[in-house]
């Protein structure tokens, strides 16, 4: 009986990472800051397991290499995204509300999860990632999807007609996105933190309203 005990606590501590999804999920959570951190060349796959408490081996039972870890981050990222955008294209709501709604969501998930956005912003502007492919199947849908939106926008009377969707598009990722990337210096520049909540709901109202000002007809207009 003791030694089944024993057998029993033992076999409690040992965890099947080669069976079990939530590890596999644990890789991609830990490696994501270490890449954005770090870039993709700067990350070994031994620091990802040291930091989850493993040895480096037990990480290729779910990723064979470390650019296929690499990719597995970068298309979860897109994902999301393309989740997020699907959600507000086919939601509730007219054009004006659902795009205002979408920029209030996307600021607050990007100020949650900074890592994500710090290494697709890092990847976008390599052009000679290892992520380069990737990129380049899965960001002409995502964009396809803001386009297409904003066309429907203009069918619809919601959206000024002069506006050109491809470059309102380009325009609205750099002020959403870009504000997120230039963060860290922004800090170390003028010490100011563009990531505190206050800012982050500062930075909301700015979007909106230019997007308010620059997209939308007025209702005086209709």
């Amino acid at each position: 009986m003791r030694h089944s005990r024993k057998e029993g606590t033992t076999r409690a501590r040992v965890v099947p990472i080669h069976r079990g999804i939530d590890t596999r999920e644990r890789v991609l959570i830990v490696a994501m800051p270490l890449f954005a951190e770090r870039g993709y060349r700067g990350t070994s796959l031994r620091d990802i397991a040291r930091r989850i408490g493993i040895k480096a081996p037990s990480l290729l039972h779910h990723f064979p290499s470390k650019q296929q870890l690499y990719i597995a981050v970068l298309d979860q990222i897109f994902q999301g995204m393309e989740a997020a955008a699907n959600r507000v294209s086919m939601g509730c709501g007219s054009m004006r509300q659902r795009l205002t709604q979408a920029i209030g969501d996307a600021i607050d998930y990007i100020a949650q999860h900074p890592d994500s956005m710090k290494l697709l912003w890092r990847e976008m502007a390599d052009e000679s990632g290892v992520g380069r492919a990737l990129l380049k199947r899965r960001l002409p849908p995502l964009e396809a999807i803001v386009i297409n939106f904003i066309f429907r926008g203009q069918r619809e009377g919601e959206f000024r007609a002069e506006v050109e969707p491809f470059h309102f598009a380009q325009s609205l990722n750099s002020i959403t996105v870009g504000y997120f990337g230039t963060a860290a210096m922004i800090k170390r520049l003028w010490n100011v933190d563009l990531l505190e909540p206050q800012a982050i709901e500062r930075r909301k109202h700015e979007v909106i309203d230019m997007v308010e000002r620059t997209l939308f007809v007025r209702r005086d207009e209709k």
